[in-house]
């Protein structure tokens, strides 16, 4: 039945994978068509039968399947020996580029989106079936090739060993001589010939290199002459003792040159007798041993040894550490472990060059080897990072003083080649027993701090505490989680009504962000978004959440909903790169809505950082037709210089201001100077965070002129603000 379907479709066997029936049959009869020979498999186990009990071609893989998923499958197949040269193509609705490196990285050799395209299925399905096929055929020539020449090989050579055996025959005596003598005139070894009494009959030219004496020097002279003498005299006993009983010795002895110094020496004797046994020669073979035990000992300190700094390295380092945790157990004192980190380092490198900062790195090695007691040990562990390990009573005032006495150190400017250099250290401190038994984990608790102590500025120390170990491991976890987050479309879109607090009427909203991990839970953006812009991922975030809201807001229009403006937040990551200017404005022309629907929200911080780049930027979006906000006003560190040049077109009162603007006099002093800044600079003031009705009454007297809170509305799901956009909702008695 078989041989009859391959006649039938002689363009190849082809397996497809794949729990969804729809999509199962829509390629198995995609391809029949097309006219291959199809086979099914709904599901990873049956899939890896199928191909088992017959290799195919091709094979069509799903990576999504319910039991063992379509990577699993690609995995098994490939240590098949059978199978391993099968392609694999991936089928997948994700365009998660994690998925394809980690598809590629299995042996798949394409992968296909959904939802399929028939003419992309052929064209890959034919390519690959084709140089599946070709590559199978080189195969099968270049072993009949080989087959080949390894048969006329062996003919060769057999023929080559007949004329072989008679050139040898014929040539082996005066072979053997020319051999020997030129062995003996090259060979990099001392050679040294003496008769049955010892004295020397002929030695080699690396005899006089080696030792300084000519031949014509030393034949006729006992061969002992060359010993290093008392200094060696057990190693010359052992000698004349192995060679008397056994006929032969080898091993390291003392020698010494013509000059007078003596080296070491690896050293090979043996005795020639004739037939009768009677002693005629003895044959010595010496080389010289200087240079490699130079070398050796280069090696044992570069394994124990930093090559830059010559400081120990971590095996050295734990050695130490052992030593001493074992000597402060039986004292009643603790072991310490300090990390120390130098503060921007890379600056250094990017502005002296690699050769300054090694030196850079060189001169704190001395420093920190000058400025610790004597049994301390300070290590580097790469790049700018060294540990310091210590020994200290329970109160660790050693500890203190020492991360005090470092840190002013290096305050200290540097001169290194003429060029001053300023450096200044973080150091993290962890302390066994309390923080750890082992090496390992002092050092990862004492990174664990270091961290910490560079969040509060640098330049300055730190303890561990477990709640910083707690602390890294949140951070850790919703970093992990961040990354793919926006592929396993974890992020939802809020939105916050803005009031007109003259007519009541809902004039706009603040898009907010939220995320759903079903790891993490509900994590609140004051948690994630601080870590997105430290680990470079706010940027795709944020034009996730850009394109969502317009994307959105093409929706209400097309709804008759009416010109709503959504705000959005720009962080300082974001409003800093070069591509987001025309992002905006190639988002705003894709959905083809306003630019005056969407507003933008940025921070004191944000715009302060580079002000100049910040006019031409904030510009820029204006040119569009974008109005920008400036959020938390009030709170940063804005210069009012700058402030009257940026287009900016309003102003948000933060709510710290405004919780407590009808009780706290400086409060309302606060609110009341930001808004009549703003209406003089012919500005417009929002106030976020409004949640009684004191407080709306209290602004709307003063002049404000919108506001957002909890008063009003939370901020709520796509669905929710579209139903209050249909109700027309306002707040009543404005």
């Amino acid at each position: 039945m078989h041989g009859e379907m391959a006649e039938q479709h002689t363009k190849g066997e082809v397996l497809i994978v794949e729990d969804t029936p729809a999509s199962l049959k829509l390629l198995s009869d995609l391809l029949t068509e097309a006219g291959y020979y199809v086979r099914q498999a709904p599901n990873g186990e049956l899939a890896l039968w199928t191909a088992q009990s017959r290799p195919p071609e091709l094979i069509l893989l799903d990576i999504r399947m319910p039991g063992i998923d379509g990577f699993e499958v690609c995995r098994r197949l490939k240590e098949s020996p059978d199978l391993r040269h099968v392609p694999v193509i991936f089928l997948s609705a994700q365009h998660d580029t994690d998925d394809k490196v980690r598809g590629f990285a299995l042996g798949a050799v394409d992968f296909i989106a959904k939802p399929f395209q028939a003419e992309e299925i052929l064209a890959r399905t034919d390519a690959h079936v084709r140089l599946s096929r070709a590559q199978k055929a080189l195969a099968d020539e270049r072993a009949l090739l080989e087959q080949r020449v390894s048969e006329r090989t062996a003919e060769l050579a057999k023929l080559a060993d007949s004329l072989e055996q008679e050139v040898r025959q014929r040539r082996a005596n005066e072979e053997f001589l020319r051999l020997a003598s030129q062995v003996f005139e090259a060979t990099q070894d001392a050679i040294v010939i003496t008769d049955d009494k010892g004295d020397i009959l002929a030695t080699n030219p690396a005899f006089t290199r080696i030792s300084g004496y000519g031949a014509k020097e030393v034949v006729g002279r006992g061969v002992a002459m060359l010993h290093a003498g008392g200094q060696d005299a057990p190693g010359f006993q052992a000698l004349t003792q192995s060679l008397t009983a056994a006929g032969h010795w080898s091993g390291e002895i003392m020698a010494r040159r013509k000059n007078g110094n003596t080296y070491p020496g690896l050293l090979s004797i043996s005795v020639v007798k004739d037939a009768d046994g009677k002693l005629l020669n003895i044959v010595a073979v010496f080389m010289d041993l200087t240079e490699r035990k130079a070398e050796q000992h280069l090696i044992d300190f570069l394994s124990n040894h930093d090559a830059l700094t010559g400081l120990p390295n971590r095996l050295l380092a734990r050695q130490r550490f052992e030593h001493l945790q074992g000597a402060a157990k039986r004292e009643g004192q603790c072991v310490t472990v300090m990390c120390l980190d130098l503060d921007r380092f890379k600056s250094v490198n990017d502005t002296y060059g690699p050769q300054m900062g090694d030196k850079a790195l060189q001169a704190v090695a001395r420093f920190l080897n000058d400025t610790v007691r004597e049994g301390d040990t300070v290590t580097r562990q790469g790049g700018d990072e060294f540990q310091i390990i210590l020994q200290d009573d329970v109160k660790c005032g050693g500890t203190l003083l020492l991360a005090q006495r470092i840190l002013a150190g290096l305050r200290t400017e540097l001169v290194i080649d003429g060029h001053p250099i300023s450096l200044t250290s973080s150091i993290g401190v962890a302390v066994s027993p309390t923080d750890g038994d082992s090496l390992d984990e002092l050092v990862r608790n004492a990174d664990t701090a270091l961290y910490r102590a560079k969040e509060t500025g640098r330049d300055n120390y730190a303890f561990f505490t477990e709640r910083m170990d707690a602390e890294i491991r949140d951070k850790l976890a919703i970093q992990s989680q961040l990354r793919g987050a926006i592929a396993r479309d974890e992020f939802e879109v809020h939105y916050q009504p803005q009031i007109c607090l003259r007519t009541g009427q809902m004039v706009g909203a603040e898009a907010l962000l939220r995320w759903d991990n079903p790891v993490l839970g509900k994590v609140p953006p004051n948690r994630f978004i601080p870590l997105a812009e430290e680990y470079g991922l706010v940027n795709p975030i944020g034009e996730w959440v850009l394109e969502s809201v317009c994307a959105q807001i093409k929706v209400w229009h097309d709804q008759g909903l009416g010109q709503i403006k959504v705000a959005v937040n720009l962080s300082a990551g974001q409003f800093g790169h070069d591509s987001t200017v025309p992002f905006v404005e190639g988002t705003l022309r894709r959905f083809g809505i306003p630019p005056a629907c969407l507003g933008l929200e940025i921070t004191e911080g944000t715009v302060m950082g580079d002000p100049d780049k910040a006019v031409a930027a904030l510009k820029r979006l204006k040119d569009i037709g974008v109005s920008i906000s400036l959020d938390d006003f009030g709170t940063g560190y804005s210069s009012l210089g700058y402030l009257k040049r940026f287009p900016i077109d309003v102003l948000k009162i933060d709510k710290s201001f405004v919780d407590d603007v009808t009780t706290n006099p400086n409060d309302a002093a606060i609110a009341l100077s930001v808004i009549s800044l703003a209406h003089n600079l012919n500005l417009r003031v929002i106030a976020e965070g409004v949640e009684t009705r004191e407080q709306v009454d209290f602004l709307a007297q003063r002049g404000c002129d919108e506001m957002q809170g909890y008063y009003f509305s939370r901020p709520v799901g796509a669905d929710a603000f579209t139903a209050l956009l249909r109700e027309k909702r306002c707040v009543p008695d404005l």
